[in-house]
């Protein structure tokens, strides 16, 4: 099992977004997903309950934060993969999230504010992760950024975009190859309240999911990729 955390401070950075492609997409080869909603506007717990998907993918709502962490262990027990959504707001639910993730996955878009905010919840993860090595010197918490809602293959990047990328790359932190990019079908995920494949009459819709396809393979490559370190070090 993998317990994965997409945390940003800055709301609409597109951690939702993120974690509702993710889960469904990997739900579609087979594999046990469950998604723990714990932002405040409950977004994903409406996809669910007040839709009708038929995704395999359990959702568990109104996380606090005296049940996140027995939550997320009883969850973590029938399932391969457990999402955790967060608020934006720094607090109790989130610090505990991140502290039982094996992964942290931190969306921006390209901005400053988006960049700044991100430092933040990198910090955060290095607070956590300060935390569990009190008792495992070794442990440690993996994560990565995922440039969200970027220009589809083939649109002009913008300068912004460009410049982000450069930085991201010359201060060394690590992030997606993949991008989750600009797609309608996205956006209509939550209105319709469908998994993508369940979508119809979407603009480029097969794009969507070979972009949502190649995201969710890049993070079974580096959950698999980080565990492995991990056993190294151990």
């Amino acid at each position: 099992m993998a317990v994965i955390c997409t945390a940003n401070p800055k709301g609409g950075s597109g951690k939702s977004t993120t974690t509702l492609v993710l889960a469904t997409t990997l739900a579609e080869t087979g594999a046990s997903v469950c998604i723990i909603d714990a932002d405040p506007n409950q977004p994903i717990n409406d996809w669910r309950t007040n839709g009708a998907s038929k995704s395999s993918v359990t959702v568990i709502g109104n996380a606090k934060e005296d049940t996140i962490i027995d939550t997320i262990e009883a969850q973590a027990e029938t399932h391969q993969f457990v999402f955790v959504d967060l608020e934006g707001t720094a607090n109790l639910v989130v610090s505990r999230a991140i502290a039982f993730s094996d992964f942290v996955i931190i969306p921006i878009q390209a901005s400053a504010v988006d960049v700044r905010q991100a430092a933040k919840a990198i910090n955060a993860v290095r607070i956590e992760e300060k935390t569990r090595q009190r008792s495992n010197s070794n442990s440690s918490i993996p994560c990565r950024l995922l440039l969200t809602r970027t220009p589809a293959p083939g649109a002009p990047v913008s300068r912004s975009q460009k410049q982000l990328e450069a930085q991201i790359t010359e201060s060394g932190t690590k992030r997606f190859s993949t991008n989750l990019d600009e797609r309608q079908a996205y956006k209509a995920m939550f209105n319709e309240r469908l998994a993508l494949k369940e979508l119809a009459n979407v603009g480029n819709l097969d794009g969507a999911i070979a972009n949502a396809t190649a995201l969710a393979n890049e993070l079974i490559e580096t959950l698999v990729s980080t565990a492995a370190d991990n056993e190294e070090v151990a």
